[in-house]
């Protein structure tokens, strides 16, 4: 792989806060954390407690910042494996360069995007071209990519602006409205669909989303970090809406607890569970982002009012970021045990949530 440094110049103010701005999230596997929700946490597979985790961010964010090289990061991942005791996969060498790159090239990809998206550089430069990184041992899709000129609010650049991979060092080059009309216009867009999978085509799992743009996005509502619980929901809700979740599969999204629960008449701590189903058949219309599922009703249970409409009808409704928000409720009666889920999610007028306070 091309090393991010010599790829991008120098180190990116931009970069350095992407990386430092994340949530140090332990996991167990990599696939904890999935496609953008690497914008709002760093991670480190395996690495299974926070003070572990933050250690390799701030090494990391101190390559950023200081320009260090391979060499001098590895005197920091020993001292940190020394002093926390890892036990990690995989070699020294192959380990250490794998966290290094895989993570200065993310951070520096974000920065990029960030000095290419600005008014002024977009007016200049409506094309972006796709370089590939001239590695010896290329991935076909990425090198048959090099050289591509496609507009820079094309969907594409959603899924394939890089790194695209472990090891990938393709980058993206600004293109000016005169080296267009030289060019002939812009070429093809490729078709980067495969038959039974979401996953693009030349694309690794977890890779499948532009660092800048889902950085940039901040996705509202919810918090700039994340927790893993947030990023289950957020990737049970995406997956759903897929289809790649059968009616009848759910996931926790809070826990009855305290006035909740006895209000709810359910067992303290019953889990509040969000099915496929009424993702598919809700989100359409709500328009509460995935990442709104993760975070709103947690925060609606702990902070919003339960209240009942005039049909009997349970929702928690709340104001969140200036906009007020209800979570309507059902509770179903099992033989041996009472089970809650949350059957709709919406943004409400504060009219009727004030009215139904007032009941």
């Amino acid at each position: 792989m091309a090393a991010a440094v010599s790829v991008f110049d120098q180190p990116f103010e931009e970069a350095a806060r992407y990386l430092r701005q994340k949530a140090a999230v332990p996991t167990k596997s990599y696939r904890d954390v999935w496609d953008a929700a690497h914008s709002k946490m760093f991670m480190v597979a395996g690495a299974q407690t926070e003070a572990l985790v933050k250690d390799f961010q701030g090494a990391v964010a101190k390559a950023i910042e200081k320009g260090t090289t391979l060499d001098e990061f590895r005197k920091d991942f020993d001292k940190i494996v020394q002093t926390h005791g890892w036990q990690y996969n995989g070699t020294r060498g192959w380990r250490s360069k794998l966290i290094f790159e895989t993570n200065l090239s993310t951070a520096y990809s974000a920065g990029r995007y960030a000095k290419l998206t600005a008014p002024d550089t977009l007016k200049q430069y409506p094309g972006w071209r796709y370089n590939h990184s001239g590695a010896k041992h290329p991935r076909l899709e990425h090198k048959s990519w090099d050289g591509n000129t496609w507009p820079a609010k094309d969907p594409i650049w959603g899924k394939i602006f890089p790194p695209n991979g472990y090891g990938c060092g393709c980058f993206v080059t600004p293109v000016s409205f005169r080296a267009i009309e030289v060019k002939g216009g812009y070429d093809s867009v490729p078709d980067l669909d495969q038959v039974g999978t979401d996953q693009p085509r030349g694309v690794d799992p977890s890779f499948a989303y532009n660092p800048g743009a889902a950085w940039l996005a901040r996705t509202a509502p919810g918090p700039k970090a994340v927790t893993a619980s947030q990023v289950q929901i957020a990737n049970f809700v995406k997956a759903a809406l897929r289809g790649k979740w059968p009616d009848g599969s759910w996931t926790p999204v809070g826990v009855a607890r305290g006035e909740v629960a006895e209000k709810l008449q359910v067992a303290a701590k019953t889990e509040i569970r969000l099915s496929a189903s009424t993702i598919r058949s809700h989100t359409h219309h709500d328009k509460i982002t995935a990442d709104g599922y993760a975070t709103l009703p947690k925060w609606l249970l702990t902070n919003g009012e339960l209240v009942e409409d005039a049909n009997g009808r349970l929702s928690f409704v709340g104001e969140f970021e200036g906009k007020d928000y209800q979570a309507a409720i059902k509770v179903v009666a099992k033989e041996d045990h009472d089970e809650v889920y949350l059957i709709s999610l919406r943004r409400a007028e504060k009219r009727k949530t004030k009215k139904l306070k007032r009941k």
